[in-house]
């Protein structure tokens, strides 16, 4: 299986958001919320934002402090943290600023990406140490998590009316099917197998790859589509609504 970045529908979701963020009126209006069921692909989807611009990435952590996470953003940036609380935000808030500033000369799109940020909506000294940053030097922030998200955020009525885009990550359509496998794929899959995946996967992304993988291992050894007799008796992948392992049958 081919190892590249597919854009599907919540792709194109996620890049409408993030213009929505970028066409703010109000400067401070800094905040985006990306949330959706696990397997949707936000985390994929968000890395690949990151990797394509050059932008500060981090993954929450479930005990989390203020000085623990603004280690990890001058991590990103190639920038050994000084000692003290005041001295470790200041290099945050002069490296992001620089980044920023030379992202917005070239016209590059630039934000601070939260992975797993349920874990930050939780704590208010967390939020409010990314709302004094955003603030600051006026960088977006792309918090990326489940569902809870958008409720926990509204604990925070002075950051919650500054989240100016919020982008829910939904299914995968048979046609985001269809592309993931013939872009990630390496044999050609029959349509009839390619609905039962479709069907299977319950528009998991992640389940997709796992029937894929499975489709490949019998593929391999043809030299045409792989159809559903093909992998008769063999397992496509486990649900994720049931746990129970889906069997093809010809």
């Amino acid at each position: 299986m081919k190892n590249t970045f597919v854009r599907l529908s919540n792709t194109t979701a996620f890049l409408a958001g993030f213009e929505i963020l970028e066409r703010r009126g109000a400067s401070e209006n800094c905040f985006m919320v990306v949330d959706g069921a696990p397997g949707y692909g936000k985390t994929s989807t968000a890395q690949w934002f990151a990797i394509e611009n050059d932008l500060p990435f981090v993954r929450a952590k479930r005990e989390w402090r203020p000085i623990w996470m603004l280690r990890e953003l001058l991590e990103t940036v190639q920038t050994v943290p000084a000692h003290s609380y005041a001295k470790i935000f200041g290099q945050v808030i002069e490296a992001l600023g620089k980044r920023a500033a030379i992202a917005a000369a070239e016209r590059r799109p630039f934000a601070i990406i939260v992975d797993e940020a349920d874990h930050v909506v939780g704590s208010a000294a967390l939020m409010e140490t990314l709302r004094d940053i955003s603030d600051m030097i006026e960088v977006p922030v792309l918090l990326i998590g489940m569902g809870r998200i958008k409720s926990g955020i509204k604990r925070f009525p002075q950051i919650a009316s500054r989240a100016e885009a919020h982008v829910e990550f939904r299914p995968l359509t048979f046609d985001d099917t269809r592309r993931l496998v013939e872009v990630r794929g390496e044999v050609a899959v029959d349509e009839g197998l390619l609905k039962l995946l479709h069907d299977s996967a319950e528009g998991f992304a992640r389940e997709v790859l796992t029937g894929l993988a499975a489709i490949e291992r019998v593929g391999k050894r043809l030299d045409r589509a792989v159809t559903v007799d093909d992998m008769d008796g063999q397992a496509l992948l486990a649900k994720r609504s049931t746990g129970h392992a889906v069997t093809v049958r010809g």
